[in-house]
């Protein structure tokens, strides 16, 4: 199943390694966030798919012991999970997936967690851009279009979920610009 092309696979490598905060996103943030859905589950393992360089990784292996990441984009993380996780986070990495591949990704993020997948997707045009000038969000849906989407690609209930409208101030255009993003967590049945 095909999850990624290789020419995009180049425009995030590049991108990583000419934006040293691509592909950062997380952190404590994240682990805050995800803490509850921790608490409530007691996964040992985790997956976290679409994680950059890794700092969302590193932290959940220094406090909960076994957590892999997956990045096609990133060298460090290219390869693929071969098993499932008790819990996938998913951080701001839906909305930079090639459209033509969206259903794989989701049919692969199934098969990646036993008990609950945290989703984070960004509904709104991204501040960056791809090298090849492309906005770097390629799908731009709201929660209305992602939520039918997500249902029939993961079999899972929808246990939680929250859309939250935030904006960045662009310092080029001296304008507010939306930065709304999608959350779900999903259980596993």
């Amino acid at each position: 199943m095909k999850l990624i092309s290789n020419y995009y696979i180049k425009q995030l490598e590049t991108l990583h390694d000419t934006r040293k905060n691509f592909g950062i996103f997380g952190g404590r943030t994240t682990l805050k966030d995800i803490q509850p859905w921790i608490d409530k589950y007691q996964p040992k393992t985790f997956i976290d798919y679409g994680c950059g360089k890794g700092v969302l990784v590193k932290l959940l292996q220094e406090q909960y012991g076994h957590c892999i990441g997956y990045d096609p984009g990133y060298a460090e993380f290219r390869e693929k999970p071969l098993e499932p996780a008790e819990m996938l986070v998913c951080t701001d990495v839906l909305e930079h997936i090639e459209p033509e591949y969206l259903d794989n990704v989701l049919k692969h993020i199934d098969s990646l967690f036993t008990k609950v997948a945290y989703l984070y997707i960004a509904t709104s045009a991204a501040a960056k851009l791809l090298p090849d000038g492309r906005n770097a969000h390629l799908i731009v849906e709201e929660d209305t279009w992602w939520r039918p989407k997500l249902l029939k690609h993961i079999k899972a209930k929808i246990i939680d979920q929250k859309y939250i409208f935030s904006q960045w101030l662009s310092q080029k255009e001296q304008v507010y610009k939306p930065a709304n993003k999608y959350v779900v967590v999903l259980e596993k049945q």
